[in-house]
């Protein structure tokens, strides 16, 4: 490259060395360019400010879950088309595969992540200088009656590497807790209507020309599972083991804000995130907001499984939508913090049973499920600060 074009100045008759001397008080040092993620906030602020100059409408939010035949694994499916995709199941101890992360540990990811969304845009909004962050999220579920157990005890840790003094950073922190909507969507309790079935009459006995399917599935491999653990210790025997502290972490990639999400202690699965296209979103990942909406659209299809495994109960198709409503974070008719809405479910079932006991089997699942009943209930969230990167962050 000409000296010219990296001057306005032109440059005649000079050495190579006289014209860097020229040249050196208008290049500046590395040491003097913001971070990659202070230029990325300075974007983002500018979003903000044209989608704040906007109209703004709420974001219609849905999401489709389908129990996958013979091997019973939840696949969600994500917005009108399905574009984003991931795979919901359990361990082998509960007749799963591993071959993605269960509800309850996509839910602490989830919530990781909206945390660490809530940060960057609220560090832009007010002009905070963010250099790196990650949050790490945790939950010690509880058992809240014999039958009905969650994640609850909800906290989290901000990893902020800034130069910003300890009341902007309390500010900040003050900001996201009064407009994340998945914050609210936790600690208060929400209007949840009850799941509409439709039901659809399967023969009793099967084609023997089919394939194993579904209700092979929850005969063959559910129902010992889900039978197993409702064994009751003996006098003297051990008694079950204390929950396991739930963890994920979102690491905000300084560049692009993506969020990439490690899940469990060893961060075996792992989730990606992306922003809203009128927030610099690039349409790689789904947006949190629905994503966590979506995650408790497989808890319920897992509970449909392991009741009607435990109530025997024949299923030969299992799919479950999630539908609902979040506010507008930005735009000139906006007024208060963006808040879900208008959450319902409908679950469509093929089997032989008759429509009272796919009736009893709807009630047993709302009754006992997990995350279904956590969006209803009212939750304690904590969330702290510590100054500097996350001491792992480089793995």
């Amino acid at each position: 490259m000409s000296i010219a074009s990296t001057s306005p100045f032109k440059v005649i008759g000079t050495t190579a060395l006289s014209a860097m001397l020229l040249l050196a008080p208008l290049v500046s040092s590395a040491e003097d360019q913001p971070s990659p993620l202070r230029t990325y906030l300075a974007a983002k602020r500018e979003a903000i400010q044209a989608q704040s100059a906007k109209t703004a409408t709420s974001t219609e939010i849905h999401a489709k879950v389908t129990a996958e035949s013979r091997s019973g694994v939840r696949r969600l499916r994500i917005g009108p088309t399905g574009e984003f995709q991931y795979i919901s199941d359990s361990g082998r101890n509960y007749a799963g595969y591993n071959l993605g992360a269960g509800s309850w540990d996509s839910l602490v990811g989830t919530l990781a992540s909206a945390v660490a969304d809530e940060y960057i845009v609220r560090a832009a909004v007010q002009n905070v200088p963010l250099d790196g962050l990650d949050v790490v999220f945790t939950s010690i579920p509880e058992r809240k009656s014999e039958s009905l157990a969650y994640p609850n005890n909800l906290s989290y840790v901000a990893y902020i590497d800034s130069p910003a003094t300890d009341a902007q950073l309390q500010a900040l922190k003050r900001a996201v807790h009064e407009n994340s909507s998945a914050i609210d969507l936790v600690t208060r309790p929400q209007q949840v209507s009850h799941a509409d079935v439709e039901y659809v009459h399967s023969a009793t006995v099967r084609d023997p020309k089919l394939p194993p399917g579904l209700r092979d599935f929850i005969t063959e491999e559910k129902r010992p599972a889900v039978l197993a653990r409702q064994v009751k210790p003996g006098v003297g025997k051990d008694k079950p083991a204390e929950p396991e502290t739930l963890v994920a972490r979102a690491h905000v990639e300084p560049r692009t804000g993506l969020r990439r999400v490690f899940l469990g202690k060893d961060g075996y699965h792992q989730q990606l995130h992306d922003s809203a296209p009128e927030l610099l979103g690039y349409g790689l990942a789904p947006t949190v907001e629905e994503h966590l909406l979506g995650v408790t659209g497989t808890c319920l299809t897992h509970i449909f499984e392991v009741q009607a495994a435990s109530r025997n109960v024949l299923l030969d198709s299992l799919e479950l939508t999630v539908d609902g409503q979040v506010g507008p974070r930005f735009g000139s008719n906006v007024h208060s913090p963006a808040r879900y809405s208008d959450i319902r479910y409908k679950v469509r079932i093929e089997s032989p049973a008759s429509e009272q006991e796919i009736d009893a089997l709807r009630q047993s699942v709302e009754a006992t499920c997990p995350l279904y009943n956590l969006v209803k209930d009212e939750q304690k969230l904590e969330g702290s600060i510590v100054r500097g990167a996350y001491a792992e962050a480089a793995r």
